[in-house]
């Protein structure tokens, strides 16, 4: 049995406890009453494939998922085409069969019920070819000995134009999966992103490129070609005989070169060795009366040769 003395004590500290979790949890509901919800507008638009636009609102920092608006009206025009009215598919996700077509510029339209008009524009860029691809097995060595390969090809340029891209390494083949419901192994023909990187060294185009660099425009490019090289760590980045590599360029719109270096800037705002304290970084948004990205892109797609 407690002593009167340790049990008074012990009164007090619980009921301090409980103030001090009290007054905690009142401070953090009133840190977010004025909560404003905004209308959202993403919408990649790749060549080849079909319109696809998804329509929500931000969510607030109790909210699990966002908010998927299904009563708007999401227009897509262009020059060459009829107004698309998309229609309504499911988690705030609006299609149309029509296909995206390369060198269209395209604007989209929202108009959700109690909100501004939401409205956005692109240009859908041409894909671009790769030229002859110059594998190289051994480029080097890491930190820890462990062999450095590289890929080298040229892609066209074109100074009249403002043209951006992006480049990944990809590999397709059968994978396998264990089901926990089930207890039994299941095997799928599937694709990953393998990691990659690219160096700037004495290229003056990538001198002058914010990360991430496998993202690059021709701002700097003076000629009518550009020689593209990166690299891949084999305690990264292996291959089996199983697995097909298949280098990805993708040609793409400047809001989405804008949007994904803002982003890698916003990602790394919790990074203390940025700004040493808490930074707010905002993301890249071309959606008038509203925030999110609507873009375009084409995508060429060529094997990698690698000896064994």
């Amino acid at each position: 049995m407690f002593k009167s003395g340790y049990f008074i004590r012990f009164v007090i500290i619980l009921l301090f406890v409980q103030m001090l979790l009290s007054s905690c949890h009142a401070l953090v509901e009133d840190e977010f009453d004025n909560y404003t919800q905004m209308p959202v507008m993403n919408g990649l638009l790749q060549v080849d494939s079909t319109f696809k636009v998804q329509v929500s609102l931000i969510a607030a920092l109790t909210d699990s998922a966002p908010v998927y608006v299904d009563n708007a009206s999401v227009i897509i025009e262009s020059i060459a085409e009829t107004p698309d009215t998309l229609i309504y598919d499911e988690k705030g996700w609006y299609i149309s069969p029509r296909i995206v077509k390369a060198g269209v510029n395209y604007s989209c339209k929202v108009k959700i019920p109690d909100y501004p008009e939401l409205s956005a524009q692109t240009a859908v860029p041409y894909p671009s070819e790769i030229g002859s691809v110059l594998f190289t097995d051994l480029a080097g060595r890491g930190e820890e000995a462990e062999k450095i390969s590289s890929v080298e090809f040229a892609i066209p340029n074109d100074r009249s134009k403002k043209l951006c891209w992006q480049v990944e390494l990809i590999t397709e083949g059968m994978r396998t999966d264990y089901n926990f419901e089930t207890g039994e192994w299941t095997e799928y023909f599937g694709t990953e992103k393998e990691y990659i990187y690219m160096l700037a060294g004495q290229d003056t185009v990538l001198l002058n490129e914010a990360n991430p660099l496998n993202l690059f425009s021709n701002k700097m490019m003076t000629g009518n070609s550009y020689k593209v090289r990166f690299y891949f760590n084999e305690n990264y980045t292996s291959f089996s005989s199983n697995d097909t590599p298949y280098i990805i360029l993708k040609t793409v719109d400047e809001s989405y070169y804008k949007y994904l270096k803002q982003y890698y800037i916003y990602e790394s705002a919790g990074w203390s060795d940025i700004g040493k304290t808490s930074q707010q970084y905002p993301l890249y948004s071309n959606v008038k009366n509203g925030l999110g990205v609507f873009t375009g892109m084409s995508v060429t797609k060529k094997k990698l040769e690698i000896a064994n």
